[in-house]
């Protein structure tokens, strides 16, 4: 199912396409090479102004939501938990963000693909390389 945006999206873009099939269809290439009606040429303007404003609402609309979510930190690393992206978690003194979901077990430091450190604390911090963890 479409939310609005993306069906008006939809839309628009058919409709743009539609006006430069109609463009290029049943005229010569000597036609082609002469310059475009003010019509037409306003017709184009006015379906990519459309486009790029259908884009732009659905993108404030994105930002606004991540906006009103703030930082969510859930506290202590649990190794129990399962953490989303954009956890925020403290482990050995130090604040780390989880950059995509992160199974069980998976410690902030121990894969860099899924933690990132944000905050060192004092305690020092293990580095490992990026890559399968080996098993």
């Amino acid at each position: 199912m479409m939310d609005e945006g993306t069906e008006e999206l939809v839309i628009v873009t058919a409709r743009a396409e539609e006006i430069r099939t109609g463009l290029d269809t049943g005229y010569s290439i000597e036609e082609l090479r002469l310059p475009l009606s003010r019509r037409m040429v306003h017709a184009l303007v006015a379906a990519t102004t459309a486009a790029t404003a259908v884009k732009l609402k659905a993108l404030s609309a994105r930002i606004e939501a991540i906006e009103e979510g703030g930082i969510r930190y859930l506290g202590n690393y649990q190794r129990a938990s399962s953490y989303s992206k954009g956890d925020t978690v403290t482990h050995s003194g130090s604040l780390w963000v989880a950059l995509k979901a992160v199974a069980e077990g998976t410690a902030p430091g121990s894969d860099p693909a899924c933690w990132q450190l944000a905050s060192k604390g004092d305690r020092p911090v293990k580095r490992t390389t990026a890559g399968p963890t080996p098993t």
